[in-house]
């Protein structure tokens, strides 16, 4: 498959102190039981830039590439992990988390933040890192909006991919693809923090399990909520 002139490129790694491979096996679970649909957490808003993908192609994809760097400490150890369990979409609309569909992030205690964003991608085949062949050329991509050159900081952005662009640069692996379907990208809201086991979350128990203990926390803090409300 050829690249396309525009797409939403992630690169991706240790996240939330768990390794690619954990988090590559808990997506595929819930691709499985969403009927292909999975939630990719990232970590900056895109927004602007996936509203003018969309006015540029009716079938935008997401393209996934390797981290070249190290885990950063953070990422490998934090001191808090949250699951996500609601959101909102591009156009402001309440949307609930999946009851089948997990996205955690570290979360800071001493500066927590109160949004995080997912990709809402689509695939037909299992989540399997390297069918693809081809490599992107970091000199030969653009923010969409901007035009600018992507920034080494930049782990998720919108980009338009062309060969015209001089000079060796890095290239990256195009390690695996997807479709963004709609509502493309979900702000996400009311973290939750998960259980650690010894500073790893979600290592030792199944994502089905994960989930469930997740969501009935969350169904329980609800009734709690509601109870005190005197609804």
């Amino acid at each position: 498959m050829t690249i396309p002139n525009h797409f939403c490129w992630t690169r991706f790694g240790t996240e939330a102190a768990q390794p690619i491979q954990q988090i590559l096996k808990r997506k595929e679970q819930e691709r499985q039981a969403n009927e292909g649909v999975f939630y990719w957490g990232i970590g900056n808003a895109i927004g602007p830039s996936l509203r003018a993908l969309l006015g540029k192609t009716a079938s935008p994809e997401v393209l996934f590439s390797p981290i070249k760097s190290a885990p950063r400490s953070e990422d490998v150890a934090p001191s808090s992990v949250v699951a996500w369990t609601t959101g909102e979409t591009l156009f402001g609309d309440f949307i609930p988390m999946p009851s089948t569909s997990l996205v955690t992030s570290r979360l800071d205690p001493q500066s927590p933040k109160s949004t995080h964003y997912a990709l809402v991608c689509y695939r037909e085949s299992s989540l399997t890192l390297g069918e693809e062949s081809q490599e992107i050329e970091f000199s030969d991509l653009r923010n969409l909006l901007t035009g600018r050159s992507v920034g080494a900081s930049q782990v998720t952005c919108v980009v338009e991919h062309s060969l015209s662009r001089a000079g060796a640069s890095k290239s990256y692996p195009i390690s695996l693809r997807a479709r963004l379907i709609d509502p493309f990208l979900i702000r996400l809201q009311d973290p939750l923090p998960i259980q650690m086991n010894s500073g790893v979350p979600l290592k030792d128990e199944s994502w089905s399990e994960a989930v469930r203990e997740i969501w009935d926390r969350r169904v329980s803090s609800r009734i709690e909520q509601l109870a005190f409300q005197g609804v």
